[in-house]
């Protein structure tokens, strides 16, 4: 089932997001653990649009699609910013990270480790960043 919400690009708008991506998991069958894990990889996307696609411009919005089947889940995250493509981010070695004592830097990382396929698609609506999750 196709549902979709739409919110401004402010930081305290991602626990709109948060639930609307629960509810949409409730249909299904997946424990707890497994819904949580997509709620945060659908977060970190959509924090990242925010931040570094709208530079948290609450006059700037995004829309998150869910699809919802039996056997996968499809999340869509659209925003007319500044692009960028989740798959040609190269993950950092946690040991940099650490020496570095830097904030951040993990989240894309998670992304590309919960989910089974990340698409990017540039197009007139906007940039489209759509995430699978089998199941």
């Amino acid at each position: 089932m196709k549902n979709s919400i739409q919110i401004n690009c402010a930081r305290e708008n991602l626990a709109k997001v948060r639930q609307f991506v629960t509810e949409s998991l409730k249909s299904t069958s997946l424990s707890e653990i497994e819904v949580n894990t997509l709620v945060l990889a659908v977060d970190e996307v959509c924090a990242n649009v925010i931040i570094h696609s709208a530079d948290c411009d609450s006059k700037k919005s995004l829309k998150v699609y869910t699809d919802i089947k039996s056997n996968q889940a499809i999340f869509e995250v659209i925003d007319k910013g500044i692009g960028y493509d989740l798959r040609s981010h190269k993950m950092p070695q946690l040991s940099d990270i650490i020496k570095s004592k830097r904030k951040g830097g993990v989240g894309l990382m998670l992304v590309q480790k919960i989910m089974d396929k990340i698409d990017f698609i540039p197009n007139t609506k906007g940039n489209i960043i759509r995430l699978i999750k089998q199941f």
